[in-house]
């Protein structure tokens, strides 16, 4: 189920909401969970997070020719 954000301009709070794709309205009010307020709660829109670790290219596999043979002949 996809977490959206959003955030209460009456608080300034910034809460999750779980709901299932075909629940969601994007024209919907959603009540924030510390205020109560459901008249400035607004959808915060993020970039997603992109890790970029150490990869396949640098365990050795940069090219076939990197490739050694296997001894199970």
């Amino acid at each position: 189920m996809p977490t959206y954000d959003f955030i209460c301009e009456s608080c300034d709070k910034v809460f999750e909401l779980s709901i299932s794709i075909k629940d969601y309205d994007k024209n919907g009010k959603y009540d924030c969970p510390t205020c109560g307020s459901n008249e400035k709660v607004r959808r915060s829109y993020t970039a997603p997070g992109i890790s970029f670790g150490a990869g396949f290219f640098r365990d050795g596999y940069r090219s076939a020719k990197d490739v050694s043979r296997s001894n199970d002949d």
